[in-house]
């Protein structure tokens, strides 16, 4: 074991044990913490090289996204930079972590990276979710893909990809986007547009009758209650984006529209191919940061 470099992941939920699994496939020393307190905490960062946050690092912007036994308070992140800093650990990565909780680690020269926001991470993350997407679909309606039909909102990463698999497999599908680049790239693959850019609001009411699935990938509303009121009782959509989303929550729940909030697909989905990813985000990182084996 002399002479390995041990990385701590904090945070027990799927997608970090599947990464600390496979980051020690590539040969360095993992643990992990989680579902416990600050002593355990504590002992786990002695001698530890890097540590690695949850995705997201954090829900509130002021505690570590994870899980303690019951009766400890959530941990603070002030707590946390104190227990690094004592351990002398001079690498923390993770993902989305929060700009105050960065700022101040780099005032105690802790270098955070933020692996979430790297473009392998984005576009290997982008089909995961996208194949996730799709499962939830076809578990959710009464006919195959072939026989549905299906609207993506936006034209990102995620519905670029999630529009080829409904394609590949004979779905019939119309993206609504902003940017014409967006809708010339769908209508390559087969798919029907509709422009919902500038002084085009009005017409995302197309797509309030005839369609299986709603996919929608724009964390700005889109579905207000007007739309949700009009819209097929059949319809579903499943709401992909970030916060705040694109559809009227209050309004979704009191005419009981049929909404799917999709959120963190990969670690609920594909945990082990989420974990994968992360480790192998994580092992570029420690090479370029000379934590090499």
């Amino acid at each position: 074991m002399e002479g390995k470099y041990k990385v701590v992941f904090l945070g027990k939920d799927n997608r970090q044990i599947s990464a600390a699994a496979a980051l020690s496939e590539y040969g360095y020393l993992t643990s992990l913490w989680g579902e416990s307190g600050r002593e355990e905490l504590a002992a786990s960062l002695k001698d530890a090289s890097a540590v690695v946050l949850p995705l997201p690092a954090s829900l509130d912007g002021i505690t570590l996204n994870a899980r303690v036994r019951e009766g400890e308070e959530s941990v603070r992140f002030g707590c946390l930079l104190d227990l690094i800093s004592e351990s002398e650990i001079g690498l923390v990565l993770g993902g989305r972590m929060p700009e105050a909780f960065v700022t101040a680690a780099r005032q105690r020269r802790i270098k955070c990276i933020d692996y979430f926001a790297s473009e392998y991470f984005q576009e290997k993350n982008a089909y995961i979710t996208a194949e996730a997407a799709l499962s939830l679909a076809m578990k959710s309606i009464d006919k195959t893909i072939g026989e549905g039909r299906f609207a993506l909102t936006g034209y990102g990463r995620i519905a670029s990809r999630l529009a080829g698999l409904l394609r590949l497999m004979g779905g019939e599908v119309t993206v609504a986007a902003r940017k014409e680049s967006a809708m010339a790239s769908a209508e390559l693959l087969g798919c029907s547009t509709l422009n919902i850019g500038k002084n085009k609001e009005g017409e995302i009411s197309q797509l309030e009758s005839g369609y299986d699935v709603i996919f929608n990938t724009v964390p700005s509303l889109l579905f207000g209650r007007e739309f949700l009121e009009k819209l097929d009782k059949g319809t579903l959509i499943i709401e992909l984006a970030s916060s705040p989303g694109g559809i009227d929550t209050d309004a979704a729940r009191a005419l009981e529209s049929r909404v799917l909030w999709a959120s963190a697909l990969p670690s609920k989905y594909a945990p082990a191919s989420a974990g994968a990813l992360v480790a192998e985000c994580i092992r570029r990182i420690l090479d370029e940061e000379a934590v090499r084996l």
